[in-house]
């Protein structure tokens, strides 16, 4: 599996893209659409993010089994993992198409659920939040419908892109992602510019998704791989689906913890906040958040290859990858989180929005929170290599304190905006940011002076000498 540094710069230009269609479409968002129906894409995004509770874990475990089976393993474990001798680059065939056509049905089974939950669900819930607006709700229930589908369409083809980095063309992945984003850009302008308000987004990001798995299915199901597929024979869906299940079931509950502590505060306090407080903070979050996409840019890139390394127990390339991929993490949230605060309102001025970031003091502990959670993150990304989730019910405990911070602050108190920033931020505090990092660090005898060993080699003695031990090790 080649991954290098030329799939960490094509990384950088498809995050570059991701950060260009919020440059060009953002202010342009910001500029033409009114404060409600910033606040009502907010809503439309926290949907999306629901959608993907559906998926329960499985579309983790798919693409970490596909990567092992591309890394020439060729029993796949309910928990654990086969080691692999390094020389082995042989490709168990019969077992990817099983694994493959699982993940078909699964997903359109996936599809179909959410479509009719979406359906019947959508008459209370966008009532109750319209109720608060004066916009035209014959344009919010079009968007709404056609968003509806664009998620179920997400969900049928949720697989393609893990498929593609499971095989470890890293790069290839990348540069569809940036022919994906390219397109959103094009057809959001050209929509907002005629005036098509509130859909004019969700047409982008159905262009994108349609131009992304597009091209994801026929760069994997090339000619040699079509060709080795089709003479295997499969195992039964209900073997592969057993072999996955379980894990999968533990990320499930792990996500909707997720969803409870990121998402769900949006869509609760949007039945009780001014539309204005929404958009604010929604706004401001999708800035985090594409902090956050740098941050774990570096670490995403290499995480196949981090993979292949655990099945081949190679500890010492498993340490060095995960120290670099929290230098980086902690380099990009400093520059970029002082060019939020400091720089970002300036920009919205420049461009006259109508929706503001929220207050320099609220949006750096916002930073902080948000740093720690994906410090986190990125620690049990560590511990999934080893086909384990020990993170499960953490997850849904916290997950279920945010709700139940969220409540009662909103009930009990008057801080406002304050409530969806802390109420995730406490309950993620008391457990999880410090109980997965530190397991990691155990795991991996990790101590400060290997992060200054790091730190030298990812400049590459450019500006810090590197001693013979130091290149021998990292």
């Amino acid at each position: 599996m080649e991954i290098g540094r030329k799939d960490v710069v094509w990384n950088f230009v498809a995050t570059f893209m991701r950060v260009a269609s919020g440059v060009i479409v953002l202010p342009l968002v910001l500029h033409m659409l009114p404060t409600q129906e910033v606040a009502l894409w907010n809503v439309f995004l926290a949907i999306g993010s629901f959608a993907a509770l559906l998926d329960f874990g499985f579309s983790n475990s798919f693409a970490r089994n596909i990567t092992y089976i591309f890394s020439g393993v060729k029993v796949l474990k309910t928990t654990g993992y086969v080691l692999v001798d390094e020389k082995d680059k042989t490709i168990d065939y019969a077992l990817l198409k099983s694994v493959i056509s699982a993940m078909r049905r699964y997903y359109g089974i996936l599809a179909l659920v959410f479509l009719l939950l979406f359906v019947a669900v959508s008459p209370f819930y966008l009532t109750a939040v319209l109720r608060k607006y004066t916009v035209n709700t014959t344009e919010v229930w079009t968007a709404w419908f056609v968003y509806g589908a664009l998620v179920a369409y997400q969900l049928y083809t949720y697989y393609y892109s893990s498929i593609l980095t499971g095989r470890g063309l890293v790069k290839r992945s990348l540069q569809i992602t940036i022919i994906g984003q390219a397109s959103r850009i094009l057809i959001s302008v050209i929509c907002l510019l005629l005036g098509f308000g509130l859909i004019s987004l969700v047409i982008g990001q159905l262009t994108s998704d349609v131009v992304n798995r597009t091209l994801c299915y026929f760069a994997f199901y090339d000619k040699g791989m079509r060709t080795a597929l089709k003479v295997k024979t499969e195992i039964p869906v209900k073997e592969v689906m057993s072999i996955m299940s379980p894990n999968a079931i533990k990320i499930g509950i792990t996500t909707i913890g997720g969803f409870f502590i990121n998402k769900a505060v949006v869509l609760i306090a949007a039945l009780c906040l001014l539309p204005a407080e929404i958009a604010s903070f929604g706004t401001t979050k999708q800035m985090i958040d594409l902090i956050i996409s740098l941050g774990f840019l570096w670490f995403s890139t290499y995480y196949p290859k981090i993979t292949l390394h655990r099945v081949n127990n190679n500890i010492v390339q498993i340490k060095r990858m995960y120290l670099k991929g929290k230098l980086s993490l902690v380099l990009v949230f400093i520059v970029c989180g002082l060019g939020l605060i400091f720089v970002g309102p300036y920009l919205l001025t420049m461009i006259r929005s109508k929706t503001h970031l929220l207050p320099a003091v609220m949006t750096f502990v916002f930073l902080i929170i948000s740093f720690l959670e994906t410090n986190h993150g990125l620690a049990a990304q560590m511990l999934l290599t080893k086909n384990e989730v020990p993170f499960a019910s953490a997850s849904i405990l916290s997950g279920a304190a945010t709700v139940v911070l969220l409540f009662i602050s909103l009930k009990f108190t008057s801080i406002g905006l304050w409530e969806m920033i802390l109420a995730p931020g406490i309950a993620q505090a008391a457990y999880q940011n410090w109980k997965w990092p530190s397991l990691v660090r155990r795991e991996l005898e990790i101590k400060w002076k290997d992060y200054w060993a790091a730190l030298q080699t990812t400049f590459n003695g450019i500006w810090f000498p590197i001693d013979k031990d130091t290149k021998r090790q990292f």
